[in-house]
């Protein structure tokens, strides 16, 4: 038992232990300090109202009619979503193409105008529009002439 008292007596009767000073971080200079980073929304982001992403939707529905060769069901969904989205120029550009399929090839290059004019900053759909374009009104695009032939002898 006196073991009992000397070995608690010797344990509250060390003094506690020394704790360690906290670590002081340097203070950043005002050229260091980093703000936070606002995301700002990007392009397509701004673009994608409800009635954008409705009207892609209703293209992705008409692409699958499209490839299945059901011209009316496809035509009557792109149509579809040109009224949800009147600015949303691929909409009437697989419209012209439905168009084209079924032979109303005036309609339809009254529809690539539409596209043309909503999509006309963007290369790829432009591309594709002039290919389209090609087709229905029988004329072949531009070429570019080739360069001239050096001769190496």
């Amino acid at each position: 038992m006196t073991a009992v008292v000397i070995l608690c007596l010797s344990l509250t009767g060390c003094p506690p232990a020394a704790k360690k000073p906290p670590v002081k971080k340097p203070k950043a200079r005002p050229e260091e300090v980093k703000k936070p980073e606002v995301s700002k929304p990007s392009q397509q982001d701004q673009t994608q109202t409800p009635q954008r992403k409705a009207s892609d939707r209703l293209i992705d529905k008409g692409k699958i009619s499209l490839d299945a060769k059901r011209y009316d069901q496809a035509g009557q969904l792109f149509q579809d979503a040109t009224t949800v989205d009147p600015s949303n120029g691929v909409a009437y550009y697989y419209l012209a193409l439905t168009d084209h399929y079924l032979g109303q090839d005036s309609a339809a290059s009254g529809l690539l105008d539409k596209a043309e004019s909503l999509l006309r900053y963007d290369q790829h759909w432009m591309g594709k529009i002039e290919e389209l374009r090609s087709l229905v009104t029988g004329e072949k695009p531009p070429v570019a002439p080739l360069p001239p032939v050096i001769d190496q002898y």
